[in-house]
């Protein structure tokens, strides 16, 4: 018996065969994060970065909610995190969840993706206070770092291109060389999401 994810993987496959053409799949890229803190500090940070974050995919990729019944991801606050790999900044992953819906012939599958994201509590914490001036270092690396985490998210993986947001650390000085125009552009095909119009200059 095949696991859900390889099941997945069969389904999608399917597309170029002809003995799959009754299958139908359908995805919901809805992401509503649950914010497991009490701070109240801490959930402002999150809301005004969701916000910016939204803000430069150019629509609503986002959605920060209030009870964790509503939410489908999750962002929590880890004391000194650490994978198998030594301490983290941060921590993301994307998550898939499939559901079949049998019609006569025809069998619909519906795949729901949603995150789960992890922050080192001291690394957040210690910027919170840079967090009111949208120029300086504190803000910009945490914005970076959530940017990044997102990013793991929406199934991106490390990139060894130092320039790229995915780029496997995260610098405490923003630098201007980080192409942020080249994430949000995969952000928006992810989800389906029109480029923003070019400005043009009226003279």
């Amino acid at each position: 018996m095949l696991c859900k994810l390889c099941r997945l993987f069969a389904v999608v496959s399917c597309f170029s065969l002809i003995a799959c053409k009754d299958y139908k799949v359908h995805e919901v890229k809805d992401f509503r994060l649950y914010v497991k803190s009490d701070d109240t500090e801490l959930k402002a940070a999150i809301n005004e970065l969701a916000a910016q974050y939204n803000k430069d995919v150019g629509a609503k990729a986002l959605t920060v909610v209030d009870n964790k019944g509503d939410a489908n991801s999750s962002i929590s606050f880890v004391e000194n995190l650490a994978d198998k790999g030594g301490s983290k900044l941060g921590l993301g992953q994307w998550i898939t969840t499939e559901r079949e819906n049998n019609n006569g012939a025809s069998k619909k599958i519906t795949v729901y993706h949603s995150m789960a994201l992890e922050f080192d509590a001291a690394n957040f914490e210690g910027k919170l206070a840079g967090m009111a001036d949208k120029n300086s270092d504190a803000y910009k690396h945490l914005y970076h770092l959530f940017c990044h985490e997102v990013g793991h998210g929406m199934e991106l993986n490390h990139s060894d291109d130092r320039s790229n947001v995915m780029y496997k650390s995260i610098p405490e000085r923003y630098t201007s060389a980080i192409n942020f125009d080249a994430y949000f552009a995969y952000i928006r095909s992810y989800l389906h999401i029109a480029a923003p119009a070019a400005k043009t200059n009226l003279i």
